[in-house]
């Protein structure tokens, strides 16, 4: 597991570049990043294991829990999620979108590898990627819908909301994001 390494969620879809693979950070995290092209969001996902950092790493996004809007973010700015908070990371704005997650612990990192195999052997099949995002907590599910429970947020600037993150993962992703954000000395 390198820094680099590019998983394929959906056949023909954006991959998912993993950039702080948990092993690098003892499995306190991991981060990754992917483009959203204009109009295009990713899955509705509930991780209930972990908390998430969404960041505008370039362009802008909407994160949403059905048609309601949590947050938008213009690049620089981010929004943490606790566990069990359902949300879908849609793209906003005239132009793609870059999107960085972080998330902690890093056990959905897996989760996310697994996914990538089971698609380049079988093809997507809804039903098998949502069976196997929940063998790792991560739910596929109506909850990201209208009517799901409501959660508070936090957000902020990326910068500031990285002390949010456990220390090892923070400062792996300052310098793994610096070529998007780069961070004041």
């Amino acid at each position: 597991m390198n820094p680099g390494d590019r998983l394929l969620l959906y056949p023909g879809g954006y991959p998912v570049d993993i950039d702080v693979p948990q092993v690098e950070v003892g499995g306190v995290g991991t981060a990754m990043h992917f483009l959203l092209p204009p109009h295009a969001h990713n899955f509705p996902l509930t991780h209930s294991r972990e908390h998430k950092l969404v960041v505008a790493l370039a362009g802008s996004l909407r994160v949403q829990q059905g048609s309601a809007i949590l947050a938008r973010l213009d690049r620089g700015e981010a929004m943490l999620i606790p566990p069990n908070g359902a949300h879908r990371i849609r793209q906003d704005g005239p132009g793609p979108s870059l999107v960085g997650v972080a998330l902690w612990p890093g056990a959905v990192e897996e989760a996310f590898r697994a996914v990538a195999a089971l698609v380049a052997q079988e093809g997507f099949k809804r039903s098998h990627v949502a069976a196997l995002f929940a063998q790792h907590g991560v739910a596929w599910h109506a909850g990201v819908q209208d009517g799901g429970r409501p959660y508070a947020i936090g957000t902020g600037t990326y910068a500031g909301l990285l002390p949010a993150l456990p220390a090892a993962l923070a400062t792996a992703l300052a310098t793994s994001w610096a070529r998007w954000l780069p961070m004041s000395p």
